[in-house]
């Protein structure tokens, strides 16, 4: 099973969950629809406690098109060239960190102003997730202009303080949504400045009037899982 982010075609099944984030300046701005957490909702917004996925969703507030790099890091546990889990000295399994970057490209246009990426934490932990691809300051977070065009990069503005966030200090759990808002400010690097935003998926509510998304792509991908055991 792919482990890093789903593939497309999946990625289908799960966006678009809740109303726009449009014209929020912060968490608590938001409807409680939006939130599920007062009296549940339609479709859940948060993979949910105990979900063995990471929600990243992308919102475009801007009159351009523009790209997200996210980027997140997990830590793997290292193999030998058998195949085997290697240890250290204490007897402790050792892990390196590996980073997956991926490209989302919105629109200024309803809809099209949003897209979300799922990034399993099962056999992983995502440790860091945020935007740029060497998760600097000093990296391009995003690309505005270009046509709305994937490759076709436009003017970059800078991560700058809006630094990683981190599992080892409580920034989010697995199974969060975690929101990077782009918006128009006057002042900031042409004219756009970004905002990340967390929902709780410990404060998810458990009951829908519709399907829980997230717990149907979880079990749909267990299914290929074993389907494809001998």
């Amino acid at each position: 099973m792919q482990t890093g982010a789903l593939p497309k075609m999946i990625l289908a099944m799960v966006i678009g969950l809740g109303v726009s984030a449009t014209g929020c300046g912060n968490l608590g701005l938001f409807n409680p629809a939006f939130v599920n957490t007062l009296t549940g909702g339609i479709v859940p917004v948060t993979p949910g406690p105990g979900a063995a996925f990471v929600f990243v969703r992308c919102v475009n507030e801007t009159d351009q098109p523009v790209e997200f790099i996210v980027t997140i890091e997990r830590e793997v546990l290292v193999v030998d060239e058998f195949g085997n889990y290697e240890l250290d000295d204490d007897g402790q399994f050792i892990t390196r960190p590996e980073r997956e970057t991926v490209r989302l490209t919105t629109l200024a246009e309803g809809n099209a102003g949003e897209l979300g990426v799922l990034f399993s934490c099962r056999e992983s932990p995502v440790t860091l997730v945020g935007l740029g691809e060497k998760l600097l300051p000093t990296d391009a977070a995003i690309f505005v202009g270009g046509g709305g065009v994937a490759g076709a990069e436009g003017f970059g503005v800078p991560a700058g303080n809006l630094y990683p966030l981190q599992l080892a200090v409580g920034n989010f759990n697995c199974g969060d949504t975690i929101i990077f808002r782009a918006f128009r400010m006057t002042g900031m690097a042409g004219g756009v400045a970004l905002q990340s935003f967390l929902l709780p998926g410990s404060e998810q509510w458990s009951i829908f009037q519709g399907p829980n998304t997230f717990v149907n792509l979880e079990q749909y991908l267990e299914s290929q899982v074993r389907s494809s055991e001998p």
